[in-house]
């Protein structure tokens, strides 16, 4: 017979038995909406639906829960316990709802969101809860609220979840609506309300309309047009169904005006508007002649004769102005008009091209839009032209000598390689004297720069052979050449520092490398030192001698940007750092605290992006401002000595010159 410790253990394990075999199970399959929710059972994450899950319940008591949850949702958790006789669990998620106050003034107006009234007529506040989730993209969903009434201007605003208040404030506006109040003849006092608009034609772009409240119509505001010789004339213009169009007449003296002009085919337009043209093709209308004073001195009209196309499709006139009054009856009024050659203008420029044998010079021709106003707008001083050389004279790049008193720039012409030459040209920059030509235009010479002590000229040229080196040679002719660099590069951008050993930085085309690169040297020594481990070009040496500013192109954008590294070489920092606008020709001022430079970061007045001249301070460079803005192709920028003018290169005005501006 057992002992009765172990006869316990017996019915113990029985029981655990027994309450093991009645245990329940069910295989339950997941689906969510959105279907892409994530599943936790038991607070254990198991992914995204379908799941298929088996459930075990050891008893009717137990309860396994079941949560799903996504962005833009409220989290749901469901129980599963043992009675569940479904095989699958759909959990519809429910988007967030927000309960948002809507208030409108300063009257009651209709509120819609989303397009759909809310409430009932018209309301100066509402209350609504409104659902956010998220997109397809997982962003928040909003929601476009509204209010109108009759005589208001709508007014919306577009609300989301993260909106940290859910009061929302809609102020409307009276409605407006332009206003264009012509009278003939023009030119007569136009003044609502006896607010006085100016002389007609008027334009007003957006008038307001107060509403009545009473009625919900505008309130009628007074017009009246005031000439003197005329009675004045009062008339209430209200909303009028949103009528802009006002014109009154006022009879005077009149005549019949014919304009002939040559060439011929010119519009005429008499204050602003536009004549037509007779059975002759001759502008012609008729004008009124009110007296405007108590002398009996009668109006006077202001008219604009212009031209564009004509035989040549490029072709355009100056607009020319002229008073036309009474005039004895006189009717008929002959037009010069002066042409204006403005047309697509021809760049000639050097190229390196990258083939088999190596970096090889090349000449490349495009076209650039050159603007027949040469000015820079009313408010600033227009710039002044240098030069002014024979139509067709293609520039390349330009310097000025130290003291000031000396341009040099470069002519170039040929369009293969066989014929590709270039002259080396100085011209005194107060105008005086002729020009004195330091090269003999056999040789293709380039990228001149002064010596600091303007005693030299060093530049690039092929004269030696195929490729181009770095040469130096008096900054007055005078005879003697020397051959600074050479070797199996094309070498350009020469500049030497004011340092006592004469050092010369330049840009290297090296045959085996794709990128161009910045070497410096001791002038007469044959090391040299690769300055950075990017590539550059266009180096320039600060007066101080202590940087170097170049130019490297951003692999991604093919723009380039503006460097600037220790004058030992280094690690460079990136003035400009755009690496979608293209700025290059840097240039220093005297005293090494401004760069001058070009870039395509402006656009003209049909949206093209176009080159201008841009200054930026060493300190801030981040903050350039801009220098030019007419619109033509301005670049190769050179510092005079003061450092408050600048010399560039620019085909404004149908030809390439050199052209000073103030840059202040």
């Amino acid at each position: 017979m057992p002992r009765p410790g172990r006869r316990f253990l017996f019915f113990v394990t029985l029981l655990m038995l027994f309450a093991g075999g009645c245990a329940t199970k069910r295989t339950i399959t997941i689906t969510t909406s959105p279907p892409d929710a994530q599943i936790k059972i038991n607070g254990i994450e198991r992914g995204r639906p379908p799941i298929t899950e088996q459930f075990v319940f050891e008893n009717k008591e137990q309860t396994h829960v079941v949560t799903a949850s996504r962005l833009g949702f409220r989290e749901q958790p469901v129980p599963i316990k043992s009675d569940y006789s479904k095989d699958t669990l759909h959990i519809e998620l429910k988007p967030f709802v927000a309960r948002i106050t809507i208030n409108v003034a300063p009257v009651p107006a209709r509120v819609f969101v989303d397009g759909r009234q809310v409430g009932t007529g018209e309301v100066d506040t509402i209350t609504r809860e409104l659902e956010f989730t998220v997109d397809a993209q997982n962003k928040w969903t909003t929601h476009r609220i509204a209010a109108e009434r009759k005589g208001f201007e709508r007014e919306e605003r577009l609300i989301s979840w993260q909106d940290k208040e859910p009061v929302y404030n809609l102020r409307l506006q009276p409605q407006k609506k332009p206003l264009n109040i012509t009278t003939a003849p023009p030119g007569a006092q136009v003044l609502i309300n006896g607010e006085p608009l100016g002389n007609s034609p008027v334009q007003v772009a957006a008038r307001e309309f107060p509403v009545d409240l009473t009625t919900d119509e505008a309130v009628p505001q007074k017009l009246r047009v005031v000439k003197p010789g005329y009675d004045p004339i009062e008339m209430p213009i209200g909303w009028d169904d949103g009528k802009s169009d006002y014109h009154i007449d006022l009879a005077a003296k009149t005549k019949t005006v014919r304009f002939i002009t040559n060439p011929p085919g010119a519009t005429v337009t008499i204050d602003g508007n536009a004549i037509e043209k007779d059975k002759t093709g001759a502008p012609s209308t008729t004008l009124q002649f009110p007296p405007i004073n108590e002398k009996g001195e009668l109006k006077t009209y202001q008219a604009v004769i212009s031209k564009k196309g004509g035989e040549a499709a490029d072709a355009e006139w100056h607009d020319t102005k002229m008073t036309i009054g009474w005039d004895q009856g006189r009717q008929d009024y002959s037009v010069a008009l002066k042409e204006i050659l403005t047309r697509p203008v021809q760049l000639l420029a050097w190229n390196l091209e990258r083939t088999d044998e190596g970096w090889e010079m090349t000449p490349q021709v495009t076209s650039t839009l050159g603007m027949k106003d040469v000015t820079e707008g009313a408010k600033k001083e227009p710039p002044l032209q240098i030069t002014k050389l024979p139509r067709g004279t293609q520039i390349d790049t330009l310097t000025v000598s130290p003291d000031g008193t000396r341009l040099l720039f470069t002519v170039i012409y040929g369009t293969t390689p066989q014929t590709f030459r270039s002259q080396m040209i100085a011209v005194h920059t107060d105008g005086s004297g002729g020009a004195d030509y330091l090269s003999d235009g056999k040789s293709l010479e380039i990228t001149p720069s002064y010596t600091p002590d303007g005693e030299e000229v060093v530049f690039s040229s092929n004269r030696a052979g195929r490729r181009l080196s770095v040469w130096a040679m008096s900054a007055t002719g005078a005879p003697g050449i020397t051959q600074l660099t050479s070797g199996n590069t094309n070498d350009l951008w020469p500049t030497i520092d004011s340092d006592p050993k004469k050092r010369l930085f330049y840009q290297a085309m090296v045959d085996t490398r794709p990128d161009p690169r910045i070497y410096m040297t001791q002038r007469g020594a044959t090391t040299l030192t690769d300055m950075t481990q990017m590539s550059g070009a266009q180096p320039r040496v600060s007066p101080r001698a202590d940087a170097v500013v170049f130019t490297a192109v951003n692999d991604k954008t093919g723009k380039r940007d503006i460097y600037m590294m220790p004058d030992r070489g280094g690690v460079p920092r990136n003035l400009t750092n755009t690496p979608d606008i293209d700025e290059f020709d840097p240039a220093w001022n005297k005293d090494a605290t401004r760069l001058a430079f070009v870039s395509d970061a402006a656009v003209d007045e049909d949206r093209r992006q176009n080159l201008d001249l841009w200054v930026l301070d060493i300190s801030r460079p981040e903050r350039p401002a801009q220098v030019t803005t007419n619109g033509s192709h301005d670049d190769h920028p050179a510092w005079d000595p003061t450092g408050n003018n600048i010399y560039f290169r620019s085909n404004r005005g149908g030809e390439w010159a050199i052209w000073k501006i103030t840059a202040k």
